[in-house]
């Protein structure tokens, strides 16, 4: 009992830092007016009078510099079937949440990624959690020695937690007594190592869970509430304030094109001109998103509507930064991919022996990132690396349509079958 009343004390102890990657995520999902509304209610008494909207700059520059996995992958297996492993990688689909997971990882600094197994299907599957829901027990922060996992609920009572080690699993209820686990009564880990790969934005020291970006936050609050100041100041000074003097302070005038005024004697009417400083406030926040996203290495343009097509060698110098950070991350997640992969197979032998060979490995190959070609320029540069030997048609076939065509075989039967069918109506008739 001591080790599960252990777990709801762990999983209490770091609600400040959970709830501070939570705001994250959700900032990131779009979900932002609450807060925005808590932020002018601390100096307007009325806050609900704003009209809130919002540019959403967390996901824009997460997204730009999590680049990672823009381009999926290719991996080859040596020891092991490739397309077995192919298939186990499309099952649990894995480009896809390594994708989501370089994006996580980019917000929230740590995080990682759990291996499962659905024996409905037979087939591993794959999962982020990120670290609003997260507490890690290490030495090392590179290897965990135990993980726990809060399962959030709308009520208190429905809160569960999972506690992992290498050797034991349990599963806790809100007040961390254990449950019981249908087949698993002795609460086995039965892999024997934790079924978890850690993911970090940058090299750990001694933290697992690293610091950093609240800079990004805090750009994307100065955002939002200067766009409900500057809605607000549109809305209250779009039109002209009608004023009179000679009249009472109660009198209500009735004018319009079709009435005409009656003042007294001195009395004067007209309309005062809006004021609204809407220039200044456009002003400071194009200087927010510009500096904000210079700063986080994605290009000052960014956010700029107004851009002009680029040359080529325009949009290169303006990817320096992210293709330098690019390489790091490449580092990182080589790194991810084969731990991914050791965990992988300690999970898939544990319930299908002897599909993964013990020493069998894995090596990835990171796509390079392309600058934005027209179809001209893509056809050129194709016919140029053909004509050098670098590509065959079956490269070029394999580059225009991935998806369609994911290896050399399938690439090589459909140029086999055009290479027939313009022969056969080449024929006469």
């Amino acid at each position: 009992m001591l080790f599960a009343t252990d777990t709801v004390r762990i999983a209490s102890a770091s609600r400040d830092r959970k709830d501070d990657c939570a705001r994250r995520l959700r900032y990131y999902c779009d979900e932002q007016s609450q807060e925005t509304l808590k932020l002018i209610a601390r100096r307007w008494s009325r806050p609900e009078q704003f009209r809130l909207f919002s540019i959403n700059v967390v996901r824009a520059i997460t997204n730009r510099r999590a680049n990672t996995y823009r381009i999926q992958p290719r991996r080859v297996f040596s020891g092991v079937d490739q397309a077995t492993m192919d298939a186990l990688y499309r099952a649990m689909n894995a480009d896809a949440v390594l994708k989501k997971a370089s994006r996580y990882v980019k917000l929230c600094k740590t995080g990682l990624l759990q291996v499962g197994f659905n024996d409905a299907t037979g087939t591993p599957t794959l999962a982020v959690i990120t670290p609003n829901v997260l507490d890690v027990l290490y030495t090392d922060p590179e290897n965990p020695e135990r993980v726990i996992i809060t399962h959030g609920a709308t009520r208190a009572e429905d809160v569960t937690y999972s506690d992992w080690t290498a050797t034991g699993f349990r599963h806790l209820n809100y007040r961390g007594v254990p449950r019981r686990i249908e087949g698993n009564h002795g609460n086995v880990n039965p892999y024997g190592v934790l079924p978890f790969v850690p993911l970090f934005d940058r090299l750990p020291d001694v933290q697992f869970f690293l610091p950093g970006g609240n800079d990004l936050i805090e750009a994307q609050d100065a955002v939002n509430v200067a766009l409900a100041n500057l809605w607000r100041s549109v809305e209250s000074q779009a039109h002209g304030q009608a004023w009179a003097t000679g009249i009472s302070a109660n009198e209500v005038l009735q004018f319009g094109p079709d009435r005409a005024i009656a003042l007294p004697q001195g009395g004067q009417f007209g309309f005062a001109s809006p004021n609204s400083p809407i220039a200044s406030i456009l002003s400071a926040i194009e200087f927010v998103l510009r500096q904000t996203a210079a700063t986080h290495g994605v290009g000052s343009d960014v956010f700029d509507l107004s851009k002009v097509a680029e040359s080529g060698s325009a949009k290169h110098a303006g990817r320096i930064e992210l293709r330098e950070e690019r390489l790091d991350d490449i580092a990182q997640w080589r790194i991810a991919e084969a731990r991914l992969f050791a965990v992988l197979k300690a999970v898939v032998n544990t319930h299908r022996p002897g599909t993964i060979p013990d020493d069998a490995t894995i090596a990835v190959d990171f796509a390079e990132l392309q600058d934005s070609l027209t179809e001209a320029e893509q056809l050129a540069n194709t016919r140029d690396k053909i004509d050098l030997g670098l590509w065959s048609p079956a490269d070029a076939l394999m580059a225009l349509n991935p998806d369609g065509f994911p290896d050399r075989a399938a690439a090589m039967r459909e140029l086999q079958s055009r290479r027939d069918e313009s022969a056969a109506l080449a024929l006469p008739l």
